[in-house]
Parts: structure tokens; C-alpha cells; sequence
């Protein structure tokens, strides 16, 4: 038992030891620092969006002891995640997981860089579940939850599986008080819109909708039994130039049904911004069709 003991703990200790170098401190806040991930070797690093509250000439420690300004190329809330720029090169990315598909029960390593040094932490996986919307709307394509406390300078480290391969940047701003991480399918996503464009596009319609339980006619013709009543319309919104009303019933965007507000997230992915969605709804009882073209939401 020792003897087994000892090569986990050794081959744990091997695993910190070589991620380190992905790891910096971003002194993001005053008084507070988190940490951030070596996304690329000429200078481009990840960071939490909540812990960075300045633009320009924010402090990053690197792993060869050095302090360096840096600055925000852009910041998306909904995935907690910025991507910031040091005048560097030679930087190390971690080893990053091929696929990874991490099983609820398994250990994991939390690395984070708060100070000069590199800090683990021992936990397991405490959840993992397919495609998931966040509160804010954005699509993670899997959930990774996991037991390891929420210390200071946790976000923006890394998460680490038992092998050494990194599956993602640990999050407390993506649900509050939860410790998550953003899967590197995310990261790589989000980070190069905003490498890219500097913010991550997001579809809008201009409605605000509330759940709403459908008649028993209703239900045997729609077969659904609840839909989408329309509680306001923005003005000049995409909603607002196709007619949509206030008081109307959404039932279905597309071949989607209409059932509960988060269903209608899907229609408002970056790559529907621009084109056509197709509305089926009811007003004053009477069904109708309508067109309109997704809009694209003001960055927060």
C-alpha cells in the first residue's frame, strides 16, 4: 500500500511540476490576484473575465519570475473568460486533453498561481453532464463540476486530470460559488472570437417572454403543453420590425419548441446572428407564422 501511495504521490507532484510553467498570476484587482493559463508562446494568455477589472497595463507574474504588463484583447462575461496579451515569447501551453471526456469520481489537480508559486489542490470530479447553457446563454458543450474549494486566486487555474493533461480553466463566475471549469472546447472557441473581433457574438431578439400553460385545445393541436407569452418588445429590436406584439404566444422557432425561455437560447448562437428565424405563434388565439433576422446583443 505504501509503495503504491508513493508512486501516486510522485507521479501527482510530476504532473504540477510541468504544468508550472503554463501557469501566471494575474493581478487582475486590487489587493487580489488570480491566475491565468499560457494559451499561447508568443504572449497570449487566458484569464477569468470577474478578476480582471482593468483593460490596459494589468500585472502578470510568469513562471521565470517576471512581471509584465499586460493588456485585455477582449473579455466575454458569459464564459468568464478574457484573453490578455504580454510583450513575450517562448511562453509554454499546457498539455491539453484530446477529447476528454472526465467520469464523475475521478481525481483531479486544481493548479492555480496566486503568488510566486504554483499551489495544488487535490479533489475529484463531483459532476459531468453532455452540452449545458449557462445562466448567461452560452453553450458549454459539457458540464465539469468539481469539489475543490474556491481558495483565493482559484480562478483562472487550471484543472488538471490524473495524467497531467489539461482539461480546462477553473471558473467561480460561471455559477456562483460553484467550482467549474470551462472545457478547453470553450476556451479555444471564445478565445479566438476574441482574439479575433475582441468580444464573442451573441444572437438578441428584443423580447422578454415568461413560461405560459397552454388550454387542454390547445395542447391536443399544438401538442405542448406550455409555450412563450411575450411580456415586452424593444423598440427598432429585430422582434419589433417583424411585428411581433406584445401579448403574443410563442410556440415554436424553427422546429423547436417553444417551452420554457432558455429553449429559445439556440436560435441566438453566433452563427445564427444575420440569418432568418422562423416564429410560430398564436395571437388573440389564431395561429401565425412570422419571419424576422436575428440580431446580434451589445457586448456587456
Amino acid at each position: 500500500m505504501s509503495s503504491t501511495l508513493e508512486t501516486l504521490s510522485g507521479e501527482l507532484a510530476r504532473s504540477v511540476e510541468a504544468a508550472a510553467p503554463s501557469l501566471v498570476r494575474v493581478e487582475g484587482r486590487r489587493r487580489t490576484a488570480s491566475s491565468g493559463v499560457v494559451w499561447a508562446a508568443d504572449g497570449v494568455i487566458v484569464a477569468s473575465h470577474h478578476a480582471v477589472d482593468a483593460d490596459e497595463d494589468v500585472p502578470v507574474g510568469l513562471h521565470d519570475g517576471r512581471t509584465l504588463p499586460a493588456r485585455v484583447v477582449g473579455r466575454d462575461s458569459g464564459s468568464d473568460l478574457a484573453v490578455l496579451r504580454v510583450e513575450a515569447t517562448g511562453l509554454v501551453p499546457p498539455r491539453w486533453a484530446e477529447a476528454p471526456s472526465p467520469r464523475a469520481g475521478e481525481i483531479v489537480l486544481g493548479l492555480s498561481r496566486p503568488g510566486r508559486s504554483v499551489r495544488a489542490r487535490l479533489g475529484i470530479v463531483s459532476a459531468v453532464a453532455p452540452e449545458w447553457r449557462a445562466p448567461s446563454g452560452t453553450r458549454f458543450e459539457s458540464y465539469l463540476e468539481t469539489d475543490l474549494p474556491l481558495h483565493p486566486g482559484f480562478s483562472g487555474g487550471l484543472l488538471l486530470a490524473a495524467n497531467g493533461a489539461a482539461l480546462g480553466v477553473n471558473s467561480a463566475g460561471v455559477l456562483r460559488g460553484t467550482s467549474l471549469a470551462v472545457p478547453a472546447t470553450v476556451v479555444r472557441r471564445v478565445g479566438e472570437a476574441l482574439l479575433a473581433h475582441g468580444r464573442v457574438r451573441r444572437g438578441y431578439l428584443g423580447i422578454g417572454t415568461q413560461t405560459v400553460a397552454l388550454s387542454p385545445e390547445l395542447r391536443a393541436s399544438t401538442e405542448q403543453g406550455s409555450a412563450l407569452i411575450v411580456l415586452s418588445v424593444q423598440p427598432g429590436s429585430p422582434a419589433a420590425r417583424a411585428g411581433i406584439l406584445m401579448g403574443d404566444v410563442l410556440l415554436r422557432a424553427g422546429d423547436d419548441a417553444l417551452t420554457h425561455p432558455g429553449a429559445l437560447l439556440p436560435a441566438l448562437d453566433a452563427d445564427r446572428v444575420g440569418r432568418e428565424l422562423s416564429l410560430r405563434l398564436l395571437r388573440a388565439g389564431e395561429p401565425r407564422s412570422v419571419t424576422l433576422v436575428v440580431g446580434e446583443r451589445e457586448a456587456a
